[in-house]
């Protein structure tokens, strides 16, 4: 049952939301939970509720988990780094709620740490008095930053965050066969590849891609990631042990609300960034991590910086409740047999472990889809008794002549070209055979974007010509 179904069900929207965002999805492209917010049809606090992950409220200091001297001295420090003065400022740096500041500040002056400055320009709207930190406060504050120079939003602990990543698990997230083929509509693929993947998808377990390069074994991963309806929640960093490990990475997590960029919809989406009730958490897309042939065995651990003196959580913690892709399998410095031993564990019993600079393990839940991909046939990889251990495997080939017409034709749209049948038939029937090369899906673009590059060098409109073509089709092969 599609997202707005289960709604409707549930009685948190009417018929006629799912008809605005629908219209609202098709303009935009976003997924049906975040236009149903746009629109208004649903507030964030009743869908988090339908997804069973809202996030326990924050009003004290002991709902952080967190001690407050902890606290303190990060606030400390984020006054020192940044010259904050007043109380809304820190706030907004620290993501704690106001009332918990005032609590750290009462306590910070109470120890002599922060003097007053007086108040705000009094032409602003609302005066705030300004504090700044006294010589014991400095002195503190640089203190704090010999220990560790983390200066920035205050961590979730352990037990928090394990919690919430157990409360927005990736199988909670159904896809069903129309949001699939939405996420996949840009590439052409047969119709028993989709009705297999479906399954695979939903099962939340890991999933092998094999075949020649260059047929979109990477563009399926990435489309999959895609596929999901819920949003999740992710935490700017986390603590372990007294350890720093920062997890929020723009380059793997996309903010909901900021997928688009129009302004009449400015309003909705600074509405859609603000987290309901823990300002520590940002509310995300599922995210996807990619991770090629530069892996490592030791990325796959808590990175500690030494000069800033706290960590970077390893891609497969940042990924937890998305998509973990290993692209290029089998091209990394370490054997494929250790990649997939390093899995096996987290992938059987959904805990992963991991270690601090100190020594310390810990475990952490494994809650991702992952997503094995390689060009090289899996026999020649690993042993038949690791290959059972991945439950889902697809061959992606190169595509039939029809799927590549469909393909080429879809390029020449794309690229402003007008697509000719004739000239297809001709690289195709000349050019392949006379070279031994196989079609493959990346071709047409490839092409054609030297097509175009040709035609702009030449200070003339695109346009498809056959020694154009011919003259890009040859950047296809290399001669020994």
């Amino acid at each position: 049952m599609a997202l707005g179904e289960e709604l409707l069900k549930a009685g948190l929207i009417e018929a006629e939301d799912v008809r605005r965002a629908l219209d609202h999805q098709k303009v935009h492209g976003l997924p049906l939970g975040e236009c149903l917010l746009e629109i208004g049809a649903i507030s964030a606090a009743q869908l988090d509720g339908f997804f069973n992950y809202a996030l326990p409220p924050l009003s004290r200091i002991e709902d952080t988990g967190l001690n407050r001297f902890f606290l303190l001295d990060l606030m400390l420090k984020i006054m020192f780094s940044y010259g904050l003065e007043t109380k809304r400022a820190i706030a907004d740096e620290i993501k704690l709620p106001l009332g918990i500041v005032d609590k750290l500040m009462d306590l910070a002056y109470e120890r002599r740490l922060v003097e007053s400055l007086g108040a705000t320009d009094q032409s602003r709207l609302v005066a705030e008095i300004r504090y700044g930190l006294s010589d014991q406060g400095r002195q503190s504050a640089t203190r704090a930053l010999e220990i560790s120079q983390y200066a920035g939003p205050a961590p979730v602990t352990l037990e928090q965050f394990s919690a919430q990543v157990g409360r927005q698990r990736i199988v909670n997230d159904r896809v069903d066969s129309e949001r699939l083929r939405r996420s996949l509509a840009r590439l052409t693929l047969s119709p028993d590849l989709l009705d297999g993947l479906g399954p695979a998808v939903n099962s939340g377990r890991s999933i092998l891609f094999y075949g020649e390069p260059g047929n979109g074994k990477t563009s399926i991963a990435v489309a999959i990631a895609d596929s999901f309806e819920q949003y999740i929640y992710v935490p700017y960093a986390l603590t372990v042990g007294g350890q720093v490990i920062n997890i929020y990475d723009p380059a793997v997590h996309t903010l909901v609300g900021a997928s688009h960029d129009a302004e009449p919809h400015k309003e909705a989406r600074i509405s859609l960034l603000k987290t309901a009730d823990d300002p520590r958490w940002l509310r995300c897309h599922r995210p996807i991590a990619i991770a090629g042939g530069e892996l490592t065995l030791s990325m796959l651990d808590i990175n500690y910086n030494d000069s800033l003196r706290y960590s970077e959580a390893p891609l497969q913690l940042k990924a937890v409740s998305g998509v973990f892709l290993i692209d290029d399998l089998g091209r990394q410095e370490a054997r494929v047999e250790d990649i997939l031993n390093r899995w096996v564990f987290p992938l059987e019993r959904g805990i992963d472990f991991l270690t601090l600079p100190t020594g310390k393990k810990f475990a952490v839940p494994f809650g991702s889809l992952i997503i094995f991909s390689t060009n090289k046939p899996p026999s020649q990889l690993v042993d038949d008794a690791m290959l059972r251990r991945i439950p889902y495997k697809f061959y992606i080939g190169g595509p039939s002549l029809d799927e590549y017409t469909v393909i080429f034709r879809n390029a020449c749209a794309a690229a402003g070209l007008a697509f000719s049948q004739d000239l297809l038939d001709e690289l195709i029937e000349n050019f392949y055979p006379a070279h031994n090369l196989r079609i493959a899906r990346f071709h047409p673009a490839f092409m054609l974007r030297h097509v175009v590059a040709s035609c702009r060098y030449h200070g003339k409109p695109p346009s498809l010509e056959r020694a154009l073509l011919f003259e890009a089709a040859e950047h296809l092969v290399v001669r020994d």
